[in-house]
């Protein structure tokens, strides 16, 4: 026996069927796993007492009326909105002896998620569409969200003076003046709510793709004691061949190399870009680009061909990972 709480993307999403589909293959290895069993499954985005979608109320009618040998959570499309006192509470209320963290969980059923949708939906980019043509721009540091720990970067870039040599957006308050409709094959269909599109598919303006040398990863979540999450923000330079730099978890960093991909840090001497306490975070990646400015537009050339190797291995190797994360997927219990 199994039940299922939780909510999905609405049908006019682009990733619904996607999310259906998961959500299936994950209930179907459930039932044959524990078959003799009662089994509660919660999709855990948008889940939670802080969100009035009533999904939570659910569970709380569910477990008062019956209880569960196995509680399974699953965090695909987003990250694990809970914390760890709350996922406890859950396992407490429904009675479940066995508790399941999959997907974006620090566990062994930990799968990657965005890689496998990437795969079937990002823009197909030539390589010479997407190679460094000019490096007329030091970094890149694309910021939709104003997240707190997004806004703080750009504050110190602009304090410190180096906004100048790169491209940086931030929710409505620094935007390039795109509109929906310029990503209409890559957008979700979702309205500009923080003043700039929802592109996932794609690398933006490729003009400003082709001429930029560095890319500054937004990610979604930043303190390391919470659990890891890559999202298409950190596949995006691995897509379109260019070194990247983390205003994140730097515990991704461990993580990428650990499944065969290449990093940079060690581009930048004498400054620590890993295993960072998390005030340290930005002012790394600032040291970082002011040390990139010192360079002229030679010696940065010179060094992208150097990474290009390491840069072209990357993209490969991404469609080697997605393959891999749709066989954890069709396998979690094995």
């Amino acid at each position: 026996m199994i039940q299922f709480i939780g909510t999905t993307f609405p049908r006019s999403f682009q990733w619904y069927t996607d999310e259906i589909d998961l959500i299936s293959k994950i209930k179907d290895q459930i039932t044959v796993k524990y078959e003799n069993s009662k089994n509660l499954f919660i999709n855990t985005t948008w889940f939670g007492p802080q969100f009035d979608n009533g999904e939570y109320n659910k569970f709380i009618d569910l477990v008062n009326n019956q209880q569960f040998d196995n509680l399974f959570l699953l965090a695909a499309a987003d990250p694990v909105f809970l914390n760890r006192d709350q996922i406890s509470e859950l396992a407490i209320q429904s009675g479940a002896s066995q508790i399941f963290l999959i997907g974006h969980f620090d566990t062994d059923y930990y799968f990657n998620f965005h890689s496998t949708v990437l795969m079937k939906y990002f823009n197909n980019y030539e390589e010479d569409d997407i190679i460094l043509k000019n490096p007329t721009y030091t970094f890149l540091n694309y910021n939709r969200k104003p997240r707190d720990h997004r806004t703080e970067l750009v504050d110190k870039l602009i304090l410190n003076g180096i906004d100048k040599y790169g491209i940086i957006t931030l929710g409505s308050r620094i935007t390039l003046g795109e509109k929906i409709e310029d990503y209409k094959e890559s957008n979700w269909g979702m309205p500009d709510t923080y003043g700039i599109p929802h592109d996932i598919h794609s690398l933006g303006k490729i003009e400003l793709w082709q001429n930029h040398f560095l890319t500054i990863v937004s990610e979604t979540e930043f303190w390391p004691w919470d659990n890891m999450f890559i999202s298409e923000k950190t596949w995006k330079p691995i897509l379109g061949l260019r070194p990247f730099l983390i205003n994140g978890q730097t515990k991704i960093y461990n993580y990428l190399r650990s499944q065969g991909f290449k990093t940079f840090t060690h581009y930048f001497p004498e400054i620590e870009l890993e295993n960072l306490k998390e005030f340290e975070v930005h002012d790394s990646i600032i040291k970082a680009i002011q040390y990139l400015t010192k360079l002229d537009k030679t010696n940065l050339v010179s060094m992208y061909n150097d990474m290009l190797p390491d840069l072209r291995h990357n993209r490969d190797r991404f469609f080697e990972f997605s393959k891999e994360q749709k066989i954890k997927i069709d396998n979690i219990f094995i």
